[in-house]
């Protein structure tokens, strides 16, 4: 699978030996990029991040994608969609995004995720489209809101897979409709 902006490359993970992994665990270990996402992460879990978006790709057709600056072949990231199993919107489409701290204020996310919309609308015609996110994430949410999303605060939840208790507990759920 393979989507192309102006500036950006979605594409299938390379998984196996170090694939995308290094790419990858940059952003994992940066605390800048993790600050609204949980704790930093260890080698072996952006492996297994990596091996669950690929496992993904193949149940569903698509996932949160390698996303690559076409300029210096750059893994910046990831971005794209898929049926999410969390929270109130269980079993509908999620668009997600996760970019390098040194990428963020360039319009990358909205212009992937732009794409990933114009995507999601030819294969799920007529659905609506979710995302979530920290209530502290206040970047990310910037992002849904260029897209045209709306906060839908009764879908508002903790997330799950999130300590309780932690500043990170609370999402906000964002809708685009058709």
């Amino acid at each position: 699978m393979e989507i192309e902006t102006e500036r950006l490359r979605l594409r299938d993970w390379m998984v196996g030996d170090d694939g995308d992994i290094d790419a990858m665990h940059v952003l994992g270990t940066d605390p800048k990029v993790m600050a609204t996402l949980g704790t930093l992460m260890t080698r072996e879990q952006t492996a297994g991040l990596i091996e669950r978006l690929d496992k993904v790709a193949q149940e569903q057709g698509h996932t949160f994608w390698a996303c690559e600056r076409k300029s210096d072949g750059r893994v910046i990231g990831f971005v794209g969609m898929y049926r999410t199993s969390v929270g109130p919107i269980a079993g509908e489409v999620e668009i997600g995004w996760r970019l390098a701290w040194d990428t963020w204020g360039k319009g990358y996310a909205t212009e992937a995720a732009f794409a990933t919309i114009d995507h999601a609308r030819k294969i799920y015609p007529g659905t609506p489209i979710y995302a979530i996110t920290s209530v502290l994430n206040n970047r990310s949410q910037a992002v849904m809101r260029r897209l045209g999303m709306e906060r839908v605060e009764s879908m508002d939840f903790n997330h799950p897979n999130i300590p309780a208790g932690s500043p990170l507990e609370a999402h906000v759920t964002f809708r685009l409709d058709p």
